[in-house]
């Protein structure tokens, strides 16, 4: 079970592998443990970078505003969508294009620093040479291409990078946008700001009274309380009702059964190490790029495609 506590800087991971005999790729304790590790990255960097974009775009948008001035419940909407496109992206093309690995893992020449700050370098004297490799100015010796590609973090780690840069990864994260802010200004903010029916709880025979939501206006402040609310239920809330509509995602499970059957039909390809060397190398050169280059695409890659394609009907 992974946990995260304020007192530990990661997402920690309980020991249940001890008598895994097998120590397979992604199934042993130890690799387990140092890739939810890197979830430091994501905890005291990434967040704070998400979180300096998007106060950037918030004061662009809501800063001229009065905070006693009255907003329609349509302009609060377009408000709303304004700031995400300046940060997610104004286009559908801006979107698909927009790289979050950055965010969410650190680059490969501070990984290394990722697994000291989080002190997985001096949990094991083995660690040193079972983790990333060394940057230039370290006095330990980098490991050969070869015994790199083959380490099991290392390739958890080249996976998930080409998942999160995959198109995929962009559209399933929009439609969970696009769910969680619709549960926030059709529900929340229309009950509590403007005083309005949930949709939800109208009878389907009853129509919703359209007129009436056109109408409505609430002071910006009223709205920006509300949101402060909502922020330490996003954060809190038990139960956790925006958890609960990003869980009403189908395309969020389908997503998931595309990780897991293209893991399962990459490893079914075969172990021989040349080829996993020479697809760890194409990984590590074209990491984020999905387009067929001269008719030659990676191997995990093409799976990962076949899988989504089978699954949503493309």
């Amino acid at each position: 079970m992974a946990s995260h506590s304020p007192q530990d800087p990661t997402i920690s991971l309980e020991n249940h592998d001890d008598d895994n005999a097998e120590q397979t790729y992604g199934n042993d304790f130890q690799t387990n443990r140092k890739f939810l590790t890197f979830s430091w990255w994501l905890l005291h960097r990434g967040w704070r970078e998400v979180m300096e974009k998007v106060e950037t775009a918030v004061k662009a948008v809501f800063g001229p505003l009065n905070p006693r001035e009255d907003i329609p419940l349509e302009k609060l909407s377009t408000l709303i969508l304004e700031v995400r496109r300046r940060v997610e992206g104004a286009t559908a093309e801006e979107r698909r294009s927009h790289k979050w690995l950055p965010y969410l893992l650190p680059p490969q020449e501070q990984e290394e620093m990722v697994l000291r700050e989080s002190g997985m370098l001096n949990s094991s004297p083995n660690t040193q040479s079972t983790s990333m490799p060394s940057p230039p100015s370290s006095p330990v010796a980098t490991p050969p291409p070869s015994s790199f590609s083959a380490n099991p973090l290392r390739r958890l780690l080249d996976e998930t990078s080409d998942l999160i840069d995959s198109p995929p990864f962009t559209q399933i994260l929009t439609l969970l946008l696009d769910t969680t802010f619709s549960h926030l200004t059709d529900h929340q903010i229309r009950t509590e700001a403007y005083k309005l029916p949930d949709p939800s709880s109208i009878p389907r025979i009853q129509e919703v009274p359209d007129l009436d939501s056109g109408l409505a206006k609430a002071k910006l402040a009223n709205i920006l309380a509300v949101m402060t609310r909502q922020a330490h239920a996003i954060g809190n809330g038990v139960p956790n009702r925006y958890a609960e509509a990003i869980e009403g995602v189908r395309e969020l499970e389908a997503f998931a059964a595309v990780i897991y059957s293209s893991h399962f039909e990459f490893e079914a390809l075969g172990d021989g190490r040349e080829d996993e060397r020479k697809g760890a190398q194409r990984r590590q050169e074209t990491r984020g790029d999905k387009r067929l280059e001269a008719g030659v695409v990676d191997a995990a890659t093409g799976v990962f495609e076949n899988v989504w394609g089978r699954i949503t009907g493309q």
